[in-house]
């Protein structure tokens, strides 16, 4: 009796799809400009599947949508980032489906950085003498990101605590625009992107 209640709970607990709401605190982590961590958010589904013992899969799609801010040398220079995360994360059960941590690969494909207002395209950044707002916007376009993070509450209803880390270079496309033809300091662009991630999965 015992074994059978087990299989038919693990049958209606873990494979089902959710509906997904995070918000999200951004740092670009980089030594080539002075940033500031800003908000956003992600949002899109997911479906959770019993795998092996303790062990559930986790697999989705998120949009995510992020500001952006560096300083120019006047005032800070704000940007949007946009783009849609793949997911395949493994789930360790701790208290069944009231408790469990997560971690796993993430593959980001986004746009480039867009300036939240166009006049500000000719805006210096600081530490640079002519590198502009607008030379950066040309950011990578894929990029690798491992995940972390801790979920707890009911069948139909989770809270969601993690951080994300972009290992890629974010900012190596840079790297082959040439942009210290027009400022020599402009070279070896690296930076991380990092969020801290807060929100709800709601399951159908």
């Amino acid at each position: 009796m015992s074994l059978t209640a087990n299989a038919q709970r693990s049958k209606q607990l873990y494979n089902r799809i959710g509906i997904q709401g995070v918000c999200t605190l951004t740092s670009l982590h980089t030594d080539n400009f002075q940033t500031a961590q800003t908000a956003g958010f992600l949002a899109g589904l997911a479906t959770r599947g019993a795998f092996y013992n303790n062990f559930d899969l986790i697999y989705g799609i998120d949009f995510l949508q992020t500001d952006l801010e560096i300083q120019g040398r006047e005032e800070a220079i704000a940007y949007t980032l946009s783009g849609v995360q793949v997911k395949l994360l493994a789930s360790y059960l701790i208290a069944g489906e009231n408790l469990s941590v997560e971690f796993g690969p993430i593959l980001q494909v986004n746009g480039g950085l867009k300036l939240d207002d166009q006049n500000q395209a000719n805006a210096v950044v600081d530490g640079y003498t002519l590198l502009q707002a607008e030379d950066l916007e040309e950011i990578s376009r894929v990029n690798g990101v491992l995940t972390a993070g801790i979920t707890g509450g009911f069948n139909w209803l989770r809270l969601t605590a993690g951080y994300q880390y972009n290992f890629t270079n974010i900012l190596n496309r840079l790297n082959k625009e040439d942009l210290n033809l027009k400022d020599p300091a402009a070279t070896n662009f690296k930076g991380n992107l990092g969020l801290i991630t807060a929100g709800i999965v709601f399951y159908l």
